[in-house]
């Protein structure tokens, strides 16, 4: 049985319930941390660091259904029940994310049993606040 660790995990727990929350979700996604997969990152164990100006850095993707997905986690819990093996993190709120890795797809807490696949349009639409326009009828 799943556990939300934090208000993000809650949402989407909720949002999957009741659609009237999923905007609430996507608004607290864009400001939350998320924890990606960058394998061959220097760090020291058990340290933090910060990215440098322009830094290239690997960051794991997955395949499914013929596309790639980064996966992202909502919680440092969701990554130790994904990775077997300690593995190199960043943290950096989503939007910041998204917007370094234009164009690509992501995937909060694969292998969960509260995950959610965010492509690349979506993500697009979060960004431009298309996902939170309502446009009235005419």
């Amino acid at each position: 049985m799943f556990e939300a660790l934090n208000p993000l995990e809650t949402l989407m727990e909720e949002a999957v319930r009741d659609p009237k929350r999923i905007e609430d979700f996507y608004r607290l996604l864009l400001d939350s941390e998320l924890i990606i997969l960058t394998p061959g990152a220097t760090m020291e164990p058990g340290r933090r660091r910060a990215l440098k100006y322009k830094e290239a850095i690997n960051i794991a993707t997955v395949e499914f259904q013929g596309m790639k997905w980064h996966p992202a986690f909502t919680a440092p819990k969701r990554v130790s029940a994904y990775v077997k093996e300690p593995e190199t993190c960043l943290s950096a709120k989503a939007r910041n994310l998204f917007e370094m890795l234009p164009g690509s797809n992501f995937w909060l807490n694969p292998l969960s049993e509260c995950q959610k696949p965010l492509t690349a349009d979506e993500i697009g639409k979060l960004l431009n606040g298309q996902m939170f326009s309502k446009v009235p009828a005419s």
